[in-house]
């Protein structure tokens, strides 16, 4: 073997710290053992892929697997022992799922290792008051939208770096018997990764709020304060560190009780910001009118629309199911940060949150349970110490039916640089920092599961997405078409056979690649 890589070389020492403060501080005073119920399932995938593109060609990554580098055809094993750790007690839930991703290239002699972690925990500290939320994720992700963008570890294409992100949240809860309910929360977040020249986040959020109890029928009404620091600091030595952002947000809200299912809401504050801003002030009164409606016990309706500081504002959220359907359609925007979209847990659908769309329809746990295909054609979340405007819409659909599901998406996912293009200059140079000033990432995918027995499936999947610089109107068109068969061997073993086709077309230079996959997975639970 040529060389050996690794994710981390502190991470084990990172993990056991990090877990074994989530457990002492979310569980010390409240933790009984026999009260408590545990879970602990280990697991092991092993996978053998062939592609005949292991470094997807041109793009621009972050060192390493550039145009020239030896790619083409490749056979990549992968051993992945794993574990998945659930508790359960009156007083608090915790959850740790983790993956150790080993990776074998046969022609390019190499070995690589990735680490991947999902945990979550809540306690209940003092009975209906006192609260305690922690998350801790690490995983691996397509940094640049310049570079390739690869499906999973396998491909070798300089443009995947770990992400860690880890929170505690304290927060008490007060009711004021039926006049109001209040909640005073304390956040603290990091965000960190492995590249060179990227500001590592470390944020501190505190939040109030207070809101109108039962008494009111007709008019209720809101207060809420946020103030957040967030600090950057260069993860490579003697880099230095960028200004710390404050925002400061205060408001009040009206809710005029029009039916027991519509209701009129309007807000106003004043928000304050602290960063430096390319396009006007930063600090201003905002206001929104909108309205929320539920004709009925599975549909939720809301929109508004207003003014901020950066200009016309608008959200709205719909959620509908059926028997058979899963309707949702949203849109948010909001001045923000890699690191704090990294922290709210992901923008897009993910495989988590299909699960969780799915999880009131017939036959769901067919659909979900295995088969389902690892890339959802999502917008990529690429790396940048700018802070900007995010806006974003999404839609989707799910029909589930006894023997065919159908899962469309589409979205359309625009950021706009509030920073100067001075603070990605390093991370990836100049004229690469100008080229994504302003980018908008536009597609969806298409999902059919189909159920050949109660132990087989077929899943056929199609994704596209077109990414736009706005500044040169420059495009790349990404396409992915994948098909899988999907076979439970035993009630502990399932295998998948998959073939997939990812293809980019750019306007620039070195962007164009193509690659066929083919990969044959074995999971089994201990």
């Amino acid at each position: 073997m040529k060389s050996l890589g690794y994710a981390d070389s502190s991470f084990s020492r990172w993990i056991a710290c990090l877990w074994g403060g989530c457990i002492v501080g979310l569980g010390s005073s409240v933790f009984q053992v026999n009260a408590a119920e545990w879970n602990i399932q280990p697991r092991l995938m092993v996978s053998e892929t062939y592609t005949d593109n292991v470094r997807l060609g041109g793009g621009i990554g972050f060192g390493g697997g550039g145009v020239g580098s030896q790619g083409g055809g490749e056979f990549i094993t992968q051993i992945n022992p794993g574990i998945n750790i659930t508790g359960e007690g009156r007083h608090f839930k915790a959850n740790l799922g983790y993956t150790m991703n080993n990776l074998i290239y046969a022609k390019n002699e190499r070995y690589l290792i990735r680490h991947q972690l999902n945990t979550n925990g809540t306690a209940e500290i003092v009975k209906n008051h006192f609260f305690v939320d922690a998350r801790a994720v690490v995983t691996q992700q397509n940094v640049s939208l310049l570079g390739s963008q690869a499906l999973d570890n396998a491909s070798l294409t300089g443009n995947r770096r770990d992400v860690r992100i880890w929170s505690i949240s304290p927060y008490v809860r007060q009711r004021f018997k039926n006049l109001a309910a209040g909640e005073i929360r304390y956040i603290h977040g990091e965000v960190s990764s492995n590249t060179r020249s990227f500001s590592d986040s470390t944020s501190d959020s505190a939040i109030f709020s207070l809101n109108s109890g039962s008494a009111f029928r007709i008019l209720g009404w809101g207060m809420n304060f946020s103030h957040t620091e967030i600090s950057r600091k260069y993860s490579g030595p003697r880099l230095g560190a960028l200004r710390t952002i404050e925002m400061d947000r205060a408001s009040g809200s009206l809710k005029y009780i029009v039916t027991p299912h519509f209701n009129l809401i309007g807000t106003a504050g004043y928000e304050h910001n602290s960063f430096v801003s390319i396009r006007g002030k930063p600090s201003s009164p905002f206001w929104t009118v909108g309205f929320s409606w539920a004709p009925t016990e599975r549909t939720d309706i809301s929109a508004s629309g207003g003014k901020r500081f950066f200009g016309d504002t608008y959200a709205a959220s719909v959620d509908h199911r059926t028997r058979s359907t899963v309707w949702n359609l949203s849109y948010i925007e909001d001045i923000t940060t890699f690191g704090q979209q990294s922290l709210s847990g992901g923008s897009i659908l993910s495989a988590d949150m299909l699960s969780q769309l799915l999880s009131g329809t017939q036959n769901s746990e067919a659909l979900l349970n295995q088969g389902l295909s690892s890339s959802f054609s999502d917008p990529n979340n690429f790396l940048t110490n700018r802070l900007f405007l995010l806006r974003r819409l999404q839609a989707s659909l799910a029909l589930n039916g006894k023997k065919n599901s159908l899962v469309f998406r589409a979205f359309n996912y625009s950021r706009k640089s509030f920073s100067p293009d001075e603070e990605d200059a390093d991370l990836i140079g100049a004229t690469n920092a100008m080229l994504t000033r302003n980018t908008t990432q536009t597609g969806g995918n298409v999902l059919w599961n189909h159920r050949l027995s109660p132990r087989s499936n077929a899943n056929i999947n199609f994704g596209y997405i077109k990414s736009r610089y706005s500044v040169t109107n420059q495009e790349d068109d990404n396409i992915i078409i994948s098909a899988s068969l999907n076979k439970q061997f035993a009630s502990n073993t399932t295998g998948s056979i998959r073939y997939s086709h990812l293809r980019r077309e750019s306007d620039r230079s070195n962007g164009n690649y193509n690659a066929n996959v083919v990969t044959a997975t074995v999971n089994i639970n201990f």
